[in-house]
C-alpha cells in the first residue's frame, strides 16, 4: 500500500501535465481556425488602404490611411504570433537593423500610451544589424512596453533604449556564447516585480492581471520568440522601484554590417490580360477586383473552386494568371488547381491563404505553384506577385 501511495503524487503530476498538453493542443487549433478568419478579415482591408492611398488625397486623410494600413499590419502581426505559440509557426528571418523597429515602437507609444507616461529612447544610429523575424522582435518590443505601460497607471517614465556590446565568455552554462550582441532593453518605473511571483513571470497564462486585462501570454511569447533567435532575456526589478528587460539577440557575424533599405519599386500595372481570383469571401473578390484593374488587368472571379473550374474552361487560352484561396467550399484550392493544370500548364497559379501551413501542404502535394501569398497582404505585394506571371506576356 505505502508503494501505491508514493506513487499518487507521481501519477496526479503526469495528469496534469496530460490535461495541460491536451489544453495546449486544443489553443493550436483554436489559434489556426482564429487566425484564418481574422486573415481573412484583414486582407481587403490592407488592399483598400493601398488602392485609397493611391488617389489624391489630402494631408489629414493621407496621415488616417497611414495610421489605418499601420493598424492592420500590427494586427496580422499579432496573429503571426498567435499560430508561432499555438501551432510552432517558423521564423521568416532575414537580415534587420533593430533601429528600424525601435523607431516604430517608439512612434505607436507616443500615439497611443497616456500622456502621463514620459518615454525616453535612446538608440545610436551605428546599431548593429541582426538576423531575425521583423514581426517577431517588433511583437517582443511591444510586449515589453505594454507590460510596462500596466506597470504604470498613474504615469512613469519608460525607457527604450538599444546598445551593441561583445560579451566575453561567461562562467555558468546559463550565460550567453561570447560574441557580438545588440542589446534591447525596456525599463520602466512602475510598481516592480514582487519576489514571490518572479520565477513565475514567463510560464504560459501565468498573469497577475485581473480578468479581462490580460491573458498571460505576453511574456512567455517573448522568451519564445527570444530564444528561437538564439537570444536571451535578463530581468531586474526591485518592488517599488520598477522593471528592466534586457533582450540580448546575436549580431550577425560582421556586426559593422550595414543594411541598405530596399526600395519599394512602384505598383506593377498590367496590360489588359485577364486574371480570374477565386475566393469564397465577397469582400476580398470585390477588392481584389477594385486593385487589379485599377492597374491595368481584366479580372474574373469566382465564389469556389467548382465554379472558377467552370470559368477557367471557357476561356483557357484567355486567362493568363489565377489568384486562388485554398480553403474553399465544394471544391478546395489543391483541387481546383489539378483542375486547372489539367486544362492549361501554362497558366500561372498565385495561391494564397490566411494559414502558412497551406504552403507546406502545397509543397507536400508536388502542386505545381508559382507564388504565394500569405494573407493579408497589401495591393502593392499582390501586383509585384503579379508581374511575374504576367507582366511579359503578351495581351489576348
Amino acid at each position: 500500500m505505502s508503494g501505491t501511495k508514493e506513487d499518487l503524487p507521481a501519477q496526479q503530476q503526469l495528469a496534469a501535465q496530460l490535461a495541460h498538453a491536451q489544453r495546449l493542443e486544443s489553443l493550436g487549433t483554436l489559434a489556426g481556425g482564429v487566425a484564418h478568419d481574422l486573415n481573412n478579415i484583414l486582407a481587403p482591408i490592407l488592399m483598400a488602404i493601398e488602392l485609397l492611398r493611391s488617389r489624391p488625397n489630402n494631408a489629414d486623410d493621407e496621415h488616417l490611411l497611414a495610421m489605418l494600413r499601420d493598424g492592420a499590419r500590427r494586427g496580422a502581426d499579432i496573429i503571426k504570433q498567435l499560430l508561432i505559440f499555438g501551432r510552432g509557426m517558423t521564423a521568416q528571418r532575414s537580415p534587420l537593423q533593430p533601429r528600424t523597429l525601435l523607431k516604430e515602437v517608439a512612434r505607436l507609444i507616443r500615439e497611443t500610451f497616456p500622456k502621463t507616461i514620459t518615454l525616453a529612447p535612446r538608440f545610436p544610429h551605428d546599431l548593429w544589424t541582426i538576423e531575425a523575424d521583423p514581426a517577431q522582435i517588433h511583437q517582443v518590443l511591444l510586449n515589453l512596453c505594454l507590460n510596462a505601460r500596466d506597470a504604470m497607471p498613474h504615469g512613469g517614465r519608460l525607457t527604450l533604449t538599444a546598445e551593441n556590446a561583445v560579451l566575453d565568455a561567461g562562467t555558468t552554462p546559463t550565460d550567453p556564447p561570447p560574441g557580438p550582441y545588440v542589446i534591447l532593453e525596456v525599463a520602466d518605473t512602475g510598481h516592480g516585480i514582487p519576489p514571490a511571483i518572479a520565477d513565475r513571470i514567463f510560464e504560459p497564462f501565468f498573469t497577475t492581471k485581473p480578468p479581462g486585462r490580460g491573458t498571460g501570454l505576453g511574456l512567455s511569447t517573448v522568451l519564445g520568440i527570444v530564444q528561437n533567435h538564439a537570444g536571451f532575456v535578463r530581468v531586474h526589478t526591485e518592488p517599488g522601484q520598477g522593471a528592466r528587460f534586457r533582450v540580448l539577440l546575436p549580431a550577425l557575424a560582421d556586426p559593422d554590417a550595414s543594411i541598405t533599405p530596399a526600395s519599394l519599386d512602384p505598383l506593377a500595372r498590367g496590360n489588359d490580360q485577364f486574371v480570374l481570383v477565386v475566393d469564397d469571401e465577397d469582400c476580398i473578390l470585390t477588392v481584389a477586383r477594385r486593385v487589379l484593374e485599377a492597374n491595368g488587368y481584366r479580372v474574373l472571379t469566382a465564389a469556389n473552386g467548382a465554379e472558377a473550374i467552370v470559368t477557367f474552361s471557357q476561356r483557357p487560352a484567355e486567362i493568363r494568371a489565377v489568384v486562388t484561396d485554398m480553403m474553399m467550399p465544394l471544391m478546395d484550392g489543391p483541387a481546383f488547381v489539378r483542375g486547372v493544370r489539367q486544362l492549361s500548364s501554362d497558366v500561372r497559379i498565385v495561391a494564397m491563404s490566411g494559414l502558412p501551413a497551406e504552403q507546406d501542404t502545397l509543397n507536400r502535394s508536388g502542386l505545381r505553384v508559382d507564388a504565394f501569398l500569405m494573407k493579408p497582404f497589401a495591393a502593392q505585394q499582390l501586383m509585384l506577385t503579379l508581374q511575374g506571371p504576367c507582366g511579359t506576356v503578351p495581351p489576348p
